[in-house]
């Protein structure tokens, strides 16, 4: 895994299944749609099968510093932004 570890003050809990990961990323069905917003990625267990879609931009929005950090070295090309999603104009993205 990483050595990001799920900060329970911000309510982070960290989905583990590959499986379920896999499935997820599967199963989005984008009709019409090319830009995709996952919200707190965490240590990436979605978003690596997300990045692997070439039907979408793929643009990540994460709280956590540390988190950030490991995204960013791990998918340099990804864009993630750093932030509060409650506090961010959506719009500007």
């Amino acid at each position: 895994m990483s050595s990001v570890r799920a900060k329970k003050h911000l309510g982070q809990h960290f989905l583990k299944d590959e499986d379920a990961a896999r499935r997820i990323a599967e199963s989005l069905t984008l009709q019409g749609f090319h830009d995709v917003l996952e919200v707190g990625p965490g240590t990436g267990a979605l978003t690596k099968y997300l990045v692997e879609r070439t039907d979408m931009n793929l643009t990540c929005i994460e709280l956590d510093g540390e988190s950030v950090a490991y995204l960013r070295q791990r998918w340099p090309a990804l864009r993630v932004v750093h932030g509060d999603l409650l506090h961010m104009d959506l719009a500007g993205l």
